[in-house]
């Protein structure tokens, strides 16, 4: 697809790199010409310098023939007029980034009226994500599927495991769970596993199954979850705001810790059922005086990513139970994946896996089957949602029977509302969902994955 991205800041780069490595057309804007000459030097894309409000620069850009415009700029009013003049030169679809929440709460509506196609929010998109992870704290990272029925959850075994050891085909009949290892990431490299892999104490997995089923295969496993009841936030950001909301509805209890005073008063009138705190959460006799030992779960979700890593560390060796770090450059992460931190959220690449999945909905319509998609792993690992037509040659075919590529894997099955996990006398039906995991990106039929 032709895409045009207005902004090259940290938000709009993200967008490029994912867009750009899935083999779609983008043509980049952006007002800075160091920024707009860095882009071209590092991704094959087309750089314009220029003001993605002006028609002459966005005609230059070829508008007209883009299939998207997305606009990401950090000012939501300069996003709203970048997609009204680029829908009034003829582009075919309109999306744009906002920040502000009153935008968010009216998304609906400003959408029909600006004829916004949709609109992305990498804020609350960090808060969802969270609040997830909290609501399963044993897993580092939860993405649901075929509407909520399955799950994929990322997880890396920790010393002395009850799985340390184990032949991957011996899980079943040892822990009576129907899950399934998608993907495993040992010594820095990802690969799809075989039943003759064993597991071994700091390898990152990804587990597909009903949450109901992976409950069940944590506990045999010994790593039983505890629930979240008390939570600390530090840093009082837009993310501290969408996520207090709901844990709050969650029933959870937050308390918030920010420095600046002026910032406070606003959240207290925001969020009356926060405890706020003002004070430094980067102090250790702030985080002891307001329970740090005590906590069930601590977010660091400051601007500042080194006081987020430092802090998450500290209450991670206090014992608190789960420990989540917000990342604005995930170059870090990598870095950090032998550290005591496990749980990393960069609002960015949310939002730019987003704006991918959205991309392959709009092929979808011209001929794709993808019907969801996910990264994992620091990207490198997809996990798309396939609806399947009788035209596939996967229907009517015991998966043993399949040549199915070695980087690809199918997690699982969804036949009306039943979900099951594959075996290999599976046999897939036209009209059935499959969830597929692979190391390739930018699969668009479920035939891909066939030698």
């Amino acid at each position: 697809m032709k895409v045009l991205i207005i902004g090259a800041g940290k938000m709009g780069m993200a967008i490029t790199r994912q867009l750009s490595e899935e083999g779609h057309d983008i043509t980049l804007v952006d007002r800075d010409a160091d920024k707009v000459k860095a882009a071209s030097d590092i991704y094959d894309v087309i750089t314009l310098q220029g003001s993605g409000e002006s028609f002459d620069v966005l005609r230059s850009a070829g508008v007209k023939d883009m299939d998207l415009l997305i606009a990401a700029t950090g000012d939501d009013a300069v996003n709203l007029v970048c997609s009204v003049a680029g829908r009034h030169l003829g582009v075919r679809e309109a999306v744009i980034r906002v920040k502000d929440p009153e935008f968010t709460r009216e998304r609906e509506m400003l959408q029909k009226a600006f004829g916004v196609s949709a609109s992305f929010n990498p804020d609350l998109e960090a808060a969802s994500e969270i609040a997830r992870i909290l609501s399963f704290p044993t897993a580092a990272r939860v993405e649901t599927f075929a509407r909520g029925r399955s799950e994929l959850v990322e997880y890396r075994i920790p010393a002395e495991s009850h799985l340390h050891g184990l032949p991957m085909k011996e899980l079943r009949s040892r822990f009576h769970a129907q899950v399934l290892i998608c993907a495993v990431e040992r010594d820095g490299k990802v690969g799809i596993p075989k039943g003759d892999f064993v597991l071994r104490s700091g390898h990152r997995l990804n587990i597909a199954g009903a949450r109901s089923e992976l409950r069940r295969f944590f506990s045999a496993a010994g790593s039983k979850d505890k629930s979240i009841r008390n939570v600390i936030l530090m840093g009082g950001s837009r993310i501290a705001v969408y996520l207090s909301r709901q844990l709050i509805a969650s029933g959870m209890s937050v308390t918030l810790l920010e420095r600046d005073r002026a910032r406070c008063e606003e959240l207290c009138t925001l969020l009356p059922e926060v405890t706020v705190i003002n004070g430094d959460g980067s102090k250790q006799e702030v985080l002891l005086e307001e329970g740090i030992r005590k906590a069930d779960a601590f977010v660091a979700l400051t601007g500042f990513d080194e006081d987020n890593i430092i802090v998450s560390m500290y209450a991670a060796d206090m014992g608190v139970g789960k420990v989540i770090c917000k990342l604005s450059d995930d170059h870090f992460v990598s870095m950090l994946s032998r550290s005591s931190l496990d749980t990393f959220v960069c609002p960015k690449m949310l939002a730019a896996s987003e704006l991918a999945r959205y991309v392959r909905a709009l092929k979808n319509a011209e001929g794709s089957s993808v019907e969801s998609l996910y990264r994992l792993i620091d990207n490198r690992v997809e996990a798309v949602e396939f609806s399947i037509g009788a035209w596939s040659s996967l229907v009517g075919k015991p998966l043993m029977s399949l040549k199915i590529a070695p980087d690809a894997l199918i997690a699982a099955v969804i036949h009306g509302s039943e979900v099951s996990i594959p075996s290999g006398n599976t046999v897939i039906s036209a009209g059935d969902r499959a969830i597929v995991v692979t190391t390739r990106s930018g699969l668009q039929n479920p035939d891909d994955i066939l030698e």
